[in-house]
């Protein structure tokens, strides 16, 4: 007996989907494997496909450690240590489907930190980067591989802001230690003003036993009862601690050395230069799924606007070490 199968709108635009679905990874898949032949350097830097099929680098040191960057945002979602151990923190919410950013790791937020004229953050963590460059140096001891991916302006960016740019974005392992090079160049005919920072999430132990040292005596703007009205204040702790309550903070004019204890005898040292605050963040109760396995550390630019002249740049570095806590 043969049957004949009615094929329903629903079951239509299901089918359609995953042809487009079909097709996108093997777009992916293949643009993945140009970039392999064109970048990739066996044994230290590779290109694969990530979650949700999307391109990703995947840098490897000689000691063990590893980095995995995703084009998409240019973020950062996975630092390992020689042992295996993950420092980052991606949330269990995060999609990589490129309907949003990916919640984790280390989003960029720029050309806006936060809420204000365009999308919450900016643009630059819903957007492809491209890849410039990738290297190891050759030195059997220092192998340290490195990504370079580049952001400009697009017709997408310029309906937000209306400005011509250049962000260079450098990802280095040296040894376990985790680099990053962020520069913003005016390639425009005008100035243009800018706040951006690295979104950073740190996996801790537990929430209740995590703290960041370094921030005693610093002016800081409390965000966790009114974001539009934060109120001001010196802080007088030794160590920032969570767990109770919603923390939500701007330190102003922050030293270049902060420490991060994440509850199991280790810290992460973060050394900065350029960025000028840092912003802590736990979500407490309003993300119940996950906010007692991270803190945000976040290298930024909040408290005034960077200008930029044409044909000038700007530049921040970081470096983030795991150590013993002392």
């Amino acid at each position: 007996m043969k049957y004949q199968v009615f094929v329903g709108p629903d079951d239509l635009g299901g089918r359609m989907r995953s042809d487009v679905r079909r097709a996108q990874v093997k777009v992916c898949a293949s643009a993945v494997a140009d970039m392999q032949k064109k970048y990739g350097i066996p044994g230290s830097v590779e290109f694969v496909e990530g979650q949700g099929g999307l391109p990703t680098v995947m840098l490897k040191h000689a000691c063990g450690a590893s980095a995995q960057v995703y084009l998409f945002g240019g973020a950062v979602c996975s630092w390992k240590q020689a042992s295996g151990d993950e420092v980052l923190y991606v949330r269990p919410d995060a999609v990589f489907d490129k309907s949003k950013p990916i919640s984790g790791g280390v989003p960029h937020c720029f050309p806006q930190f936060g809420p204000g004229a365009m999308q919450q953050h900016g643009f630059a963590r819903n957007l492809d980067w491209e890849v410039a460059s990738t290297s190891a140096d050759f030195q059997p001891d220092e192998r340290d591989p490195e990504v370079e991916l580049v952001l400009s302006e697009s017709d997408y960016t310029l309906k937000m802001w209306p400005h011509k740019f250049k962000a260079v974005y450098t990802v280095t392992l040296h040894g376990e230690q985790l680099r990053t090079d962020f520069r913003v160049m005016n390639t425009g005919d005008k100035p243009f003003e800018f706040t951006t920072a690295l979104h950073t999430y740190f996996e801790v132990l537990h929430v209740d036993k995590a703290k960041v040292t370094g921030l005693k005596g610093l002016t800081y703007l409390d965000k966790s009862k009114d974001p539009k009205n934060p109120a001001k204040g010196t802080e007088q702790r030794e160590a920032v601690t969570f767990g109770k309550d919603l923390v939500d903070s701007v330190y102003l004019a922050a030293p270049e050395h902060v420490e991060l204890e994440v509850g199991t005898g280790a810290a992460v040292a973060i050394d900065a230069t350029g960025w000028e605050d840092i912003v802590v963040w736990n979500p407490h109760l309003t993300m119940k799924a996950c906010y007692e396995n991270f803190v945000c550390v976040e290298n930024a630019i909040t408290n005034r606007s960077i200008t930029v002249q044409p044909g000038e740049s700007w530049r921040a570095t970081t470096n983030f070490q795991v150590v013993d806590v002392q």
